[in-house]
Formats: structure tokens, sequence, C-alpha cells
């Protein structure tokens, strides 16, 4: 039988019961406000750890890239023009530049994309329909993972040889490029009768276009001598030769989204004009994505020497600065 106990009566015989009371509010305050404190602490820490990933992925892809072009230049000996492949017949107009197949297309094979290498049809345009399965593949080393989906596809504009007519389709989009040279001469750009020829641009390791009209790199093109890494001057070292412009199919402004599409073609596999490739005049790094160099990552943009080396370039960096990295200049190449 049980019997009843008393709290009195258990304090007399020496047992102490604990007396179970709520949660104060003041209490509630408190662990809501630590725990404040450790997602303000843990997430931006996961965050930066994951983008410190992403960073080190997107200098990967481009060293891969730089080991491809290498490759490539040891068996053609030259880097791949950003006209590729076979021949455009010359003069090239500006309207016919922006249909090629792109710098990235030869360096399939040394990638390990010998498959794709072997769908691409040289003898059509890089738009043409038969080109569509190549353009629509997506490439990772082309891709930074700070960019956004890879699998988003942007649209190009499709135009073959046989009809003329320009029509949009969904391609892949690149997130770097060929540093084609950097515009120092603002007058050049639109057609000033310069004193020296093509000296409003210094032209970097990847060829120099040739224009009709020689102070526009918006014209025709008479024809495009290939790059050699034998005609750098300042070094390999020292030379740049692939920049990051992400945030394509959107046109990005000091880390703001403009609003205006970007100009010219998305698809890594096909060319653009020159001036695409170009950073344009007074355009520092993380500026603007189709002036210049831009990347999502914070404090810089990776980019790949010639040498095969990749670091950050910091977006403090001087635009004087950025002229020495173009080390291949016009005085490096013979007619």
């Amino acid at each position: 039988m049980f019997r009843y106990w008393s709290a009195s009566t258990l304090y007399r015989h020496g047992v102490t019961t604990m007396i179970r009371r709520g949660v104060t509010l003041v209490e509630v305050l408190v662990a809501i406000f630590i725990i404040a404190i450790l997602i303000a602490i843990v997430i931006p820490a996961a965050q930066s750890a994951r983008e410190s990933s992403r960073r080190l992925q997107c200098q990967n892809n481009i060293r891969q890239t730089l080991v491809a072009t290498h490759s490539h230049h040891e068996a053609k000996h030259a880097v791949p023009s950003l006209y590729g492949g076979s021949s455009p017949p010359y003069p090239l107009p500006a309207s016919e530049q922006s249909y090629r197949h792109s710098w990235r297309v030869p360096l399939l094979p040394y990638i390990e994309q010998s498959q794709l290498w072997d769908l691409v049809r040289w003898d059509l345009c890089a738009t043409a329909t038969e080109n569509t399965a190549v353009a629509q593949t997506l490439i990772s080393e082309f891709v930074c993972p700070s960019g956004g989906d890879p699998s988003i596809k942007v649209i190009s504009w499709r135009r073959n040889a046989e009809d003329p007519t320009a029509e949009p389709f969904d391609t892949v989009r690149s997130d770097y490029e060929a540093a084609g040279g950097i515009l120092i001469d603002p007058q050049g750009l639109y057609g000033s009768t310069s004193v020296n020829t093509g000296a409003f641009v210094r032209y970097g390791v990847w060829g120099r276009p040739v224009f009709e009209e020689p102070t526009s790199p918006l014209g025709s093109l008479v024809r495009y001598q290939p790059g050699r890494f034998s005609d750098v001057t300042n070094g390999l070292s020292r030379t740049v030769a692939i920049v990051e412009r992400a945030g394509k199919p959107n046109r990005w402004l000091n880390g703001k989204m403009s609003g205006v599409p970007y100009p010219g073609q998305l698809g890594w596999s096909i060319s653009n004009i020159v001036l695409r490739s170009l950073n344009l005049y007074r355009v520092g790094v993380n500026e603007s994505n189709w002036e210049g160099m831009y990347s999502f990552h914070p404090g810089g943009a990776n980019v790949g020497m010639a040498d095969g080396s990749v670091q950050l370039l910091a977006d403090t960096t001087s635009f004087d600065s950025l002229v020495q990295l173009y080390g291949g200049s016009i005085d490096g190449f013979n007619e």
C-alpha cells in the first residue's frame, strides 16, 4: 500500500525535492540572442569557404585551358585563331566576324573532348544548324562555378552561309575570354586618323588582326596573323592570356546588373568581332563584364598568364598596370 508523503514530511526525513518552474522570457531572449550570434559567425564562414572552393575551381579551369593552349601551340606552332579552324575568306566584314568558330573550339582535343571535336563541321559557320549540338554542349572547363548555373542556356544568333537571316538559338556560355588586346587610345576606336597604324591597341598573345581601316577594330578584317609565344616581348609570366568575363547573358557594371543584354555572341563555340576580346580604355578589373575583366569573386578576377600560371588580379589594379600585362604588343609582331 502506497503512503502519501507531504513536502514537509519529506523535509523532516532529510529528503529534498526540486521544484519545477517555467522558462522565463529573459532566458528565451538570451537563448535566441546566442543562437543569432552563432548563425552570424557560422554562415559567413561557410559562405567564404564555399566561395574559396569555387575560386580554386575557377583557377583550375583556367589552368587546364592554358595547358590546352600550350599543347595546341606545340602542335600547330601558334595559339588558336580568334576565328579558329579553316581560314575564312578575306576580307571578312564585321558582320561576318561573329559567326566563325571561336578560339576555344580548337582546344577540344586537348581537354579530352575528342568526340565533340569530331562533330564540328569546319566547312560551315559555327552557328550553322549542323553545329548546334556542339554549341549546346556544356564544357565545364569554360564555366566558372561562381557564375551561376552552367546548365542555363544563353541566346546566340544563328547565321548560315546559305541563309544570311539571323535568328536566335540556345547555346552554352563561357565565362572566360581570350585576352586579345587592350585599348590604349580611345580616339582610335572611332576611326580617327592615328599617325601610327594600330597604335590605339596593344595586342596580346592571340594574334594580330589587320583591318581595311587600320584605326578601327570594327571594320573588315583583311587578314589575321596567328599569335606565337615567341612574339611576346615582356615575358610569358608577365603577359595575360585568358581573363574572366562572367555574368552572361546579362551586362554587369560595378557589381550590379545593368538591365541591358550582353552584346555579341554568348555561346562558347562562336567567335565575336575583335572588339569583344579587347579591354577597353580605362576599364579596370570587375567594372564591366563586356568591356574588361569581370568575375563574381570578392576582391578581384582570376587571370591566366601566358606561362600557364593563374592568379587573382585585384580589382584595385590600375589601368596602366593592366596595359603592361599585354606583353605581346604590336611591336612584338613581324609583318
